[in-house]
């Protein structure tokens, strides 16, 4: 144990004295600052964790220069009371917790220069050769937090560094913080919001300063992560607990998990498709920073805000079993082939985004109350590459896009037999993905209209197709050919017909964010506005007495003419990174757009053709993501980024509910599809765990009637059509009847 303690330059040490260091621009300190002793009063401790704070001790810095700080065993309360401000269910209780071993943990996060070394590569964003270059231009970003880093990178991080020959020799080893350890480490025996106190402002640490919170004056906003330690410590002097970026846990997360939870040494549920993060990051609200505020994601969820912090122990720690005590998925439902040969009759196809209207409403079979009432069955499977794009059905066939990398990098356009999952064909063409960030694989989805199929990839190939053949009828590269612009996500937004044209949204340039094309030839017929590329599809509505084409972009919603792209009305809305992701509805005479960093925003039009105001705007509880809103009697339903599916008056914008994560698990990007069945309150939806749920939504509240597991992780939008819904993951493409053959009605 003594070299364990003493190698690599242990030292001990005894209380770090928290201090308040000379303002700086966005609370930073200046050069240098984070290694001085700093100066501020801490707030009052809870008498129990007085001795841990007091007690002295050692600080390691291990071979790669990563600082940890030891963090004696002892007792705390988790979570929130009833009273805490904004304080969320899961959250809750507080409960008593034991931490019976002490450990040592890093005094930073993980920056991007310790990441490469024991990686072999810088992955973050705002790095000088990566896609966050812009905002971190003349900056040294070697101590700036790694990020763009999964749970399952983060899990690979502490095992190369625990197989360095220096950590061996010094029998250290490596692990992720479980959630009970993080958030008594970020505590420091403080029973306060914030381990500074009840407040939080853009002084104290690195996070969105426009909305800091218990009524702390608004201050600075970096937008961009900043160098580790450039602000106070706590009272175990560790740095940047709140805010800069997310750190992984070791834990799967449970939304009602503090129910049940030991009281010694809790590591999570055994269950469950999310990994806890916490501590906010440099866009989060100051209420998303709280010492006991929970986040979670999936382990393979990359984020430009999500980091590391990680845990020390001696080799041979029982704790470092759990890095391999993986549970397999739990399945609700028994996937097993039908015998029976499937049929594709009693509701309608889903020949494009969205559906056959592309408003997320579809007619199918009665499903009754008691839905799904026994195993549902897959009637076929087949194997498919990667992507989030979504599925279309029409005519009896199936289309779907992915991508391979081996033996070489290719999309691919893919049909298959609807009833049996036989593959009739394929189109595939080389690209490129390079940097794009989260590049599996295509984002859209295929458009069918008559005897064609029109698809865009996510690098700006666009495609005609024959519906039967899948002969090339046309093709363009819109980057060579049109001067587009791929934006950090890659193009998304799928193409829409519209009588002989058919449109897409690529950011050309100059002028050509929209381009029409010729349905039959392929020749281009028009293009229209200067801005970036969004990720959202363009909608056709009719208002003002004419047809208009309604596009979201990261900086302005606007409505051209479809049929010559004559500019009718623009609002400007200046979304932060582009993320224009969620088509817009248009219900009662009001256009809706929901984003993630910037909330809603909801347009009245008027009489005339070039008639738009903004009638109300929510960034505090309306910020949807990929997921599709709906409208229904007078109420949207948006999945909103931190309370889950939301309820509010469209005419209005006042919120009505929410369903605390229920619908859909809790992550840092939540997504689920949710699409009207039928004329009533009923909706059917995919979730991002692969589970089909029908459930009833309306001004009482979300009431689920069952769900049953079709598939795995997913984000694509599934198609209905006939009685079964086609969903596909990054492994396969799967047919699933609603309801058997004889319930068809």
């Amino acid at each position: 144990m003594a070299r364990f303690f003493y190698l690599w330059g242990a030292i001990a040490v005894g209380l770090f004295v928290v201090g308040c260091q000379p303002d700086q621009p966005g609370g930073q300190q200046p050069e240098g600052a984070a290694d001085r002793a700093a100066v501020k009063t801490a707030p009052e401790v809870a008498p129990a964790a007085e001795a841990a704070v007091d007690a002295e001790r050692d600080v390691i810095t291990n071979s790669i220069g990563l600082q940890l700080i030891e963090i004696p065993a002892g007792t705390f309360q988790m979570g929130s009371s009833d009273s805490d401000a904004d304080a969320r269910q899961d959250e809750k209780p507080r409960h008593a917790v034991r931490i019976t071993k002490s450990f040592h943990i890093g005094v930073y996060e993980v920056t991007q220069a310790q990441y490469e070394q024991v990686i072999g590569k810088r992955e973050s964003f705002f790095a000088p050769d990566s896609a966050g270059a812009d905002r971190v231009q003349g900056m040294d970003t070697s101590r700036f937090p790694a990020e763009q880093v999964t749970w399952v990178k983060a899990r690979h991080f502490v095992r190369r560094l625990s197989e360095l020959p220096a950590e061996q020799e010094a029998g250290r080893a490596y692990r992720l913080p479980t959630e009970a350890e993080w958030e008594y480490a970020c505590r420091a025996g403080t029973q306060t919001a914030f381990w500074s106190g009840d407040t939080l402002s853009s002084s104290e640490a690195n996070f969105n300063g426009n909305y800091p919170f218990g009524g702390a004056e608004a201050g600075p906003f970096l937008s961009r992560t900043t160098e580790v330690g450039s602000f106070p410590p706590n009272p175990f002097g560790l740095y940047d607990m709140h805010g800069n970026v997310w750190e992984w846990c070791q834990d799967r997360y449970g939304l009602r998990y503090y129910q049940e939870a030991s009281a010694d040494d809790p590591k999570g549920p055994l269950s469950g498709s999310r990994r806890i993060i916490r501590g906010g990051d440099w866009y989060s609200d100051g209420r998303d920073c709280r010492s006991a505020f929970r986040y979670a994601d999936l382990p393979a969820g990359t984020f430009y805000a999500m980091g590391i912090r990680v845990v020390m122990v001696p080799v041979g720690d029982p704790s470092l079993a759990d890095l391999d005590a993986e549970e397999a998925d739990s399945a609700e439902v028994r996937t097993q082939l039908a015998s029976e040969s499937a049929r594709v009759d009693a509701g309608e196809g889903w020949p494009r985004w969205r559906g056959p209207r592309a408003d997320g409403t579809w007619q199918g079979p009665q499903l009754g109350d008691d839905w799904p009432g026994q195993t549902l069955a897959i009637s076929w499977r087949q194997p498919l590459g990667e992507g989030y794009g979504g599925v279309a059905v029409a005519a009896g066939r199936v289309y779907v896009m992915d991508r391979l990398v081996e033996p070489n990098e290719v999309e691919r356009v893919l049909c298959f037999e609807a009833a049996t999952g036989r593959r009739l064909w394929e189109h595939r063409y080389p690209v490129e993905y390079g940097q794009l960030s989260y590049g599996t694989g295509p984002r859209t989805t295929p458009t069918v209209e008559g005897d064609h199929v029109y698809t865009l990839g996510a690098m700006g190939h666009v495609c005609c197709l024959e519906s039967e053949s899948g002969k090339p009828v046309w093709t363009h590269d819109l980057v060579a050919d049109h001067g587009a612009r791929i934006p950090v996500w890659g193009l998304s937004a799928s193409p829409v017909v519209y009588d002989d044209l058919v449109i897409v949204h690529p950011g050309s340039e100059p002028d050509g964010c929209l381009l029409a094309f010729r349905r039959q030839d392929g020749s281009k017929v028009w293009n229209a506005l200067p801005d970036a590329a969004g990720y959202a599809t363009p909608l056709v509505i009719e208002s003002g007495g004419r047809q208009q084409l309604v596009c979201w972009t990261p900086s302005h919603v606007r409505s051209v003419a479809p049929e010559s792209g004559e500019l009718l009305w623009s609002v400007p809305f200046e979304v932060n990174y582009g993320t224009s992701i969620a088509m817009p509805i248009f219900q009662e005479g009001v256009v809706l757009v929901s984003g993630y960093y910037d909330g809603s925003k909801a347009i009245r039009l008027g009489e005339q053709a070039t008639d738009a105001e903004v009638i109300w705007e929510d960034r505090r509880d309306l910020r949807g993501l990929m997921a599709q809103p709906l409208y229904r009697e007078g109420l949207g339903f948006l999945l909103d980024k931190r309370h889950g599916l939301t309820c509010f008056e469209l005419a209005t914008g006042r919120k009505l509910w929410d369903d605390e994560n229920q619908m859909t698990p809790k992550g840092r990007n939540p997504q689920a599809t949710m699409v009207w069945l039928g004329d009533g309150d009923r909706a059917i939806i995919l979730n991002s765990d692969g589970e089909l749920i029908v459930a009833r939504l309306n001004r009482e509240g979300y009431q689920e009637q069952g769900r049953a597991k079709i598939i795995g992780e997913t984000w694509a939008h599934p198609a209905y059509a006939g009685r079964h819904v086609y969903a596909r993951s990054d492994q396969e493409l799967v047919s699933v009847p609603l309801v058997p053959a004889a319930e068809v009605r």
